[in-house]
C-alpha cells in the first residue's frame, strides 16, 4: 500500500489569509478527517496536548499515513536546516453502537486495542494503558489482536512494546502472585485503619482471584481477593454476596 502524501495546504485552511492557525492536534484531525471524507468532530487525537501549535514550515507540510490501519498520522517538513517528522495516534469516534465505524468509501473500521505508552516486558495492564482504535477490516493482522481492553487488564506484558502497538492474547498472561502453601499477608480495613494477620494460601492466585487461606494458629479458613501487591484482602464481598472480615474469622 502506497503512502498517502499531501501538502497541508491541499487540505486545510491554514495557508496564508487563515484567521488563526490550528493546533498540531486540530491539524491532524482535520488531515484524517479530509482523507475519509468524514465530517469534521469525526476524529480524535490523542496522547497530545492541545496546546501545541503547529507552526511554519517554509517547505510546507507534509501529511500522510505512515501505516496501512491509518490510526496514526504522520507530519513531515523537509525545509532545511531543520527537516522535522511528527506522529499523531488518532481515534475514529463511532457515530452509532457497532463496532465498525466508517471511513473511505467501500471500507470500514473494526477495532483493535492498542497500548497508551510505551511499556516493557512484565509490565500490569491497566485501564490507562489501554484503548480502541479502529483500523480496517481488511487489515490481515486483525485476526490476531484483540476488540475489547477488558481481556488484558490485569495481566503481565510478555514482550516490550511501543504507544500505538496492537495487542494479542499472546502478548500478555495472568500473573501469579500468591503461592500454594507460602505465608501471605492478609488485611481487613475499617474506618481509619487496617488490621493485617499472617496467614497461609491454601492455592496459587493471581490478581483480583479468590483464593482459601487458613489460620495457622487456630486452623480456621476464610477466602480472601488477592490484591495487586500481593496482599489478600479479607474484607472484601466474597462471592457468596456476605463480607468477610478478619476479626470474625480469623481469631
Amino acid at each position: 500500500m502506497k503512502k498517502q502524501l499531501i501538502s497541508l495546504c491541499a487540505v486545510l485552511p491554514l495557508c496564508a489569509g487563515a484567521a488563526e492557525p490550528l493546533s498540531l492536534a486540530d491539524a491532524a484531525e482535520r488531515f484524517a478527517e479530509r482523507s475519509a471524507s468524514l465530517p469534521q468532530g469525526s476524529v480524535r487525537a490523542q496522547s497530545i496536548d492541545r496546546q501545541i501549535p503547529l507552526g511554519n514550515c517554509a517547505s510546507g507540510w507534509m501529511w500522510s499515513f505512515p501505516y496501512e490501519a491509518r490510526t496514526t498520522v504522520q507530519v513531515a517538513c523537509t525545509a532545511s536546516p531543520t527537516p522535522s517528522r511528527r506522529l499523531i495516534a488518532v481515534r475514529y469516534l463511532s457515530t452509532d453502537s457497532r463496532s465498525e465505524t466508517p471511513t473511505s468509501a467501500g471500507v470500514s473500521n473494526k477495532n483493535v486495542v492498542v497500548v497508551t505508552r510505551d511499556l516493557p516486558v512484565g509490565s500490569i495492564l491497566g485501564a490507562n494503558d489501554l484503548e480502541v482504535v479502529p483500523v480496517s477490516s481488511k487489515d490481515r493482522a486483525f485476526a490476531s489482536t484483540l476488540s475489547e481492553p477488558g481481556a488484558l487488564l490485569g495481566l503481565a506484558l510478555t514482550r516490550s512494546v511501543r504507544e500505538g502497538e496492537r495487542l494479542g492474547r499472546a502478548d500478555a498472561r495472568p500473573v501469579q502472585i500468591i503461592k500454594r502453601n507460602a505465608p501471605v499477608t492478609a488485611w481487613t480495613s475499617f474506618p481509619g485503619g487496617r488490621v493485617m494477620a499472617k496467614l497461609v494460601a491454601l492455592q496459587n492466585g493471581k490478581a483480583d482471584e479468590w483464593i482459601d487461606l487458613e489460620n495457622p494458629q487456630s486452623g480456621r479458613r476464610l477466602r480472601g481477593l488477592v490484591q495487586a501487591d500481593g496482599t489478600v484482602r479479607i474484607n472484601a464481598v466474597a462471592p457468596s454476596g456476605n463480607p468477610q472480615t478478619l476479626a470474625s474469622r480469623v481469631d
